[in-house]
């Protein structure tokens, strides 16, 4: 059954940038009221100020003007932080989503800005550069607990109102990653195999409850994910790969996944280019051809 964004309340997690940044923008477009989260409120800021601008546009229900969304009832930002230029109708959440504690009190105060909250898009996470035996235990687990048991926890706080009202859409956003493994990402690979096996479970627990669960694979989109992948002692990477470098733009990825979820799709493989499908294809079908080929590909 085909839904709209339209007057729907979107939490989006790493909202300042990338695909998260680009699905914030869209969804704004679409006449969403938005909650946006991550580390950096500053950049959340900007966004909203993006949002904002995308708002005052006309969009698919005639709306024009402003971009101010009926009845929101809700404060510019969670955070007091304002802007002439922000969104009128989205609040910024900063919270850490390495701190478990903080994703239940996150999740307390998202639903408590409009009262509920109707999509949830987890997009946070970090990726990395690093060889399994040259990364510090530390880092590792950091990286499992941003990206998935982060995902977990925020479930955790806004599934049981989801259910209560018989509707909900849940977007987690993987990765090729999460569809074959690559050398310099176990644990990041792990971590996105983990969302896979958890959603995919939760969505058959979940069957009737009309809560949709929509898993979005991305191939190569045109961020700063690589170049903010953790190195095996938790720095920086500061690299940009050359396949994301020339991949996707994040808006044209975040149009494409709007309208699946929208339309009810479950998978979404998105910015898949023929390397991607490729390695995907050989990684079930040929996995000793495919070890061999991304072996070589990492430079191992």
């Amino acid at each position: 059954m085909r839904q709209s964004l339209e007057e729907k309340v979107v939490w989006i997690t790493g909202a300042s940038s990338g695909i998260g940044r680009a699905l914030a923008v869209e969804a704004a477009r679409r006449g969403a009221r938005l909650i946006l989260s991550g580390r950096n409120e500053a950049a959340l800021g900007e966004t909203s100020e993006m949002c904002g601008r995308a708002g005052s546009t006309l969009d698919a229900g005639g709306r024009t003007g402003s971009g101010a969304l009926p009845n929101s009832g809700a404060p510019p930002h969670a955070s007091g932080r304002s802007g002439s230029s922000a969104h009128p109708a989205c609040a910024i959440l900063p919270f850490d989503l390495a701190d478990v504690r903080a994703c239940a009190e996150a999740a307390r105060r998202a639903e408590a800005i409009f009262g509920h909250i109707d999509v949830l898009a987890l997009n946070a996470g970090v990726s990395q550069r690093a060889k399994f035996a040259d990364t510090a235990p530390e880092v590792f687990d950091a990286i499992l607990r941003i990206n998935f048991g982060a995902s977990v926890a925020l479930i955790r706080a806004v599934l049981p109102g989801m259910r209560a009202r018989g509707s909900g859409t849940i977007v987690a956003v993987s990765s090729v990653a999460g569809l074959m493994g690559a050398p310099w990402r176990t644990a990041y690979s792990a971590s996105k195999h983990a969302l896979a096996g958890f959603f995919g479970s939760l969505r058959a627990e979940l069957y009737g409850s009309g809560v949709q669960i929509s898993m979005v694979y991305p191939g190569f989109v045109r961020t700063a994910i690589s170049e903010n992948a953790f190195a095996g002692d938790g720095s920086k990477h500061g690299e940009l790969d050359p396949l994301q470098q020339a991949g996707q733009a994040p808006a044209e990825t975040a149009r494409i996944v709007w309208n699946s979820v929208c339309a009810g799709a479950l998978e979404i493989r998105v910015a898949f280019d023929f390397k991607a499908r490729l390695g995907v294809f050989l990684s079930r079908h040929a996995p000793r051809l495919f070890v061999r080929s991304i072996s070589r590909h990492g430079g191992l």
